[in-house]
């Protein structure tokens, strides 16, 4: 919220059920909308826009430059066609407007290691359903094309499963970086 004002209009694509623009609206942000192929909540409860849409191949609902902020929390991976939606994206962004993306970290210690006995990373396996994986230089292809990467965070996520809660503990000792963290976020900017 530092970087930003609650005049900032912000669209979260592939929202899900609706969590982060919920945070959102907590912590006084008012101009709130939500995509996603479903609609996986109730946005009129919390008076968001939401607007359904295919987005691999249907353009987003809304003009050009309509949003300060977009944002997409572990989306990319999953999606068929995340090229069209990138575009998009810029297309709804105004200029000098943010984009903030999170996926998995497939640079993590333990990916590398699982990648170099079994020729596959965890997170992108038979029993799940991410399809795109992002190596360095095609995040750049895709994004720094036409976006400036203001910052990079990397970051550990809560343990839910029981087979790590006695590591738990340790995990909170480890620096989040490129090495050791489940995964990224992306700070973009539109050039103005």
């Amino acid at each position: 919220k530092n970087n930003f004002s609650s005049d900032h209009m912000i669209l979260d694509v592939g929202c899900g059920g609706g969590e982060f623009l919920v945070q959102l609206k907590k912590e006084g942000f008012q101009k709130l909308s939500a995509t996603d192929m479903d609609q996986y909540f109730d946005s009129s409860e919390d008076n968001i826009e939401f607007k359904k849409a295919n987005f691999c191949y249907e353009k987003l609902p809304w003009a050009d430059n309509s949003f300060d902020i977009v944002t997409a929390w572990e989306v990319f991976e999953h999606l068929e066609n995340p090229h069209f939606i990138k575009n998009e994206i810029e297309r709804v962004l105004k200029p000098g407007g943010t984009l903030v993306i999170s996926m998995p970290n497939v640079f993590h210690i333990i990916s590398r290691l699982i990648f170099l006995k079994t020729g596959d990373f965890p997170r992108w396996n038979k029993k799940n359903n991410h399809i795109t994986v992002y190596t360095k230089s095609i995040f750049e292809k895709i994004f720094l094309k036409t976006f400036t990467l203001k910052e990079i965070k990397y970051f550990l996520p809560e343990f839910p499963y029981s087979i790590f809660i006695k590591m738990r503990s340790l995990w909170k000792y480890l620096p989040e970086n490129i090495w050791t963290a489940h995964f990224v976020i992306y700070i973009l900017q539109k050039p103005h």
